[in-house]
């Protein structure tokens, strides 16, 4: 009965010790983001043809809180911005700064054509200088599959 007192003992301090802090895991560190994007759409984009078109975008910190973004010269506080249909109504540029570094975000947008006449869309985003997704994609009717573009900033260092 000792002996397997004692063999418990051994194993139950053999778990203790092999564990050591070397098996702890290492903290993630998330890269830096400074981003701007700038999306136009063509003149022929109408919301009276019932044309839709729908963007967000959103960065955060590693600390939990987001950060605010420059559009089109007017600083915007919000966790998610939304921009919409009437935003690019009769086809505008908007252009979208982060004010700050992140190190977590993502840029969406997409639409689709429901009148008859066919728009573009164009864009261009930067990440810390450097372009990162460039294009350009003429909407038409019916299309299939319906145009959506997804830019994600999350990667570790």
């Amino acid at each position: 009965m000792k002996l397997m007192y004692a063999m418990v003992l051994a194993l139950v301090t053999f778990a203790f010790v092999g564990c050591s802090k070397d098996d702890d895991p290492k903290p993630v560190n998330f890269k830096d983001h400074n981003v701007t994007a700038t999306i136009s759409l063509s003149k022929e984009f109408k919301k009276a043809e019932n044309d839709y078109f729908n963007l967000t975008i959103t960065g955060g910190k590693e600390n939990g809180t987001f950060v605010d973004w420059d559009i089109n010269g007017t600083k915007v506080t919000d966790d998610i911005i939304k921009l919409g249909t009437d935003d690019f109504d009769g086809g505008k540029t908007i252009v979208l700064k982060s004010l700050e570094k992140f190190q977590i975000g993502s840029l969406n947008f997409g639409g689709f054509e429901f009148g008859s006449t066919p728009y573009t869309v164009t864009w261009k985003v930067e990440d810390n200088g450097k372009v990162v997704d460039e294009g350009s994609k003429v909407i038409v009717k019916d299309a299939d599959p319906q145009f959506l573009k997804m830019i994600s900033f999350n990667e570790v260092n």
